[in-house]
């Protein structure tokens, strides 16, 4: 979790901390300092033929592999075990990783009902440490796909405007694939 905040800390991004030590569940930290459930998202992890990829989704709704494996090109995908992941980093809590692709070296999909929010809130590796921050704090710099990964969103894309199923690659915001 240090090396989590460090991480921050070394963007420079302003951030707020929400700390619970004796939460289990990240729902109680939030509950616990009055944050919706609404501004959480879950990142949820994906082994494919690559290795790991980070998959960011509201909160209250579940990857569908289906879309991840489509939005990867990679039929095999699926998601990672509880003892691949804390193989990977030990630190983390299997249910708590933070969706910050650059520091753990891993390419990041974020649902598209993420990316539109104005902040999120997401355990820093512990469930009983929650960090908000801007989203486009978060995902500004990272390159990041953007794209329907839950069912709930696939269903509120209007029709027509889809690219296969990626929306686009967040790199350049100035990039007319992102108005």
């Amino acid at each position: 979790m240090t090396a989590v905040l460090d991480y921050l800390r070394g963007r420079a991004v302003p951030f707020v901390v929400f700390p619970d030590p004796e939460a289990e569940l990240s729902e109680q930290a939030a509950e616990r300092h009055g944050v919706d459930v609404d501004e959480l998202v879950r990142t949820e992890i994906v082994s494919n033929r690559f290795g790991f990829a980070l998959m960011v989704v509201p909160w209250d709704r579940r990857l569908d592999i289906g879309l991840a494996r489509r939005a990867m090109n990679d039929p095999d995908a699926r998601l990672a075990t509880r003892e691949e992941l804390t193989e990977k980093v030990p630190e983390f809590d299997p249910e708590s990783w933070p969706p910050l692709g650059l520091f753990l070296l891993m390419p990041t999909f974020v649902d598209r009902e993420v990316a539109g929010r104005d902040q999120v809130v997401f355990p820093a590796g512990k469930p009983g440490t929650l960090i908000c921050l801007q989203t486009d704090e978060l995902f500004g710099d990272d390159p990041v796909v953007i794209t329907a990964l839950t069912n709930e969103t696939m269903k509120q894309e209007p029709v027509g405007t889809r690219r296969g199923n990626l929306w686009a690659v967040r790199a350049d915001p100035e990039h007319p694939a992102l108005g």
